[in-house]
């Protein structure tokens, strides 16, 4: 059972890496299930020269810990346009990974299609079925849980005994999304995925193509499992930059 504090002063959700880049481009980055702002830090030096870059920093961790975590896709994307606006943020390329995906596909909707005069140059997703399949994990199940606890803390009971809690209200808020189709995307779509990921394949990430007008793009990194971990982290920031 997930434990939830009392409501409390929220924090910013995006945090900045690094210089701003000289182009207008801000590049949103969301992590995986349980994590935050922080893996992001790392790829600054990779897209500095292409965007500035964000790592999304939701309620119930890092600095954000004793907030209750977000309930639902739309209170998350609700929160992160009001920031893009407050920052006067006019051009956002996304990325999303794994239950991240689920949150930049929201946003890059509610973007292009509500007339929010921001524009969304490209949507990248990383480890995720495409939509109406994004996967449903039991947030109960703790052995489905600890998949998304990066092996090197899997041997620090207290870390995973926090880090847990976090996970769970993460794939709740997943296994409460409906997806609702609209008028398709016309921003491009780069569907990323690791030759070790026992989850997913190449062929079961083909539906993404309907999900836009414009193009898309399949990318595999052939050192990537489902997290991207080690060395395939900082592969995955080139996909990116690539792409963009």
């Amino acid at each position: 059972m997930i434990k939830l504090g009392p409501p409390s002063k929220k924090g910013q959700s995006l945090v900045c890496w690094g210089a701003p880049a000289t182009s207008s481009l801000a590049l949103v980055c969301i992590p995986w299930a349980g994590a935050g702002a922080a893996p992001f830090r790392a790829w600054s030096p990779v897209l500095g020269d292409t965007a500035t870059v964000y790592g999304l920093r939701l309620p119930g961790r890092e600095s954000r810990r004793d907030e209750r975590p977000a309930q639902t896709a739309a209170e998350v994307v609700g929160e992160v346009v009001a920031e893009l606006a407050d920052r006067c943020v006019t051009r956002v390329a996304l990325f999303g990974q794994c239950f991240g995906a689920v949150l930049a596909f929201e946003l890059a909707k509610a973007l292009s299609h509500d007339g929010h005069g921001i524009e969304v140059s490209h949507l990248v997703v990383a480890s995720q079925l495409p939509p109406p399949r994004f996967v449903e994990v039991d947030p109960e199940a703790e052995r489905e849980l600890l998949q998304y606890v990066p092996a090197h803390f899997r041997d620090e009971p207290d870390f995973v005994e926090l880090l847990l809690p976090v996970i769970a209200a993460d794939i709740g808020l997943v296994s409460r999304y409906v997806y609702r189709p609209t008028v398709a995307l016309a921003t491009p779509i780069t569907v990323v995925y690791g030759a070790q990921d026992e989850q997913l394949s190449r062929a079961r990430l083909d539906a993404w193509r309907r999900e836009t007008t414009g193009p898309t793009t399949f990318r595999e990194v052939a050192e990537g499992d489902h997290l991207f971990e080690g060395d395939a982290w900082l592969r995955l920031a080139e996909v990116v930059h690539a792409a963009l």
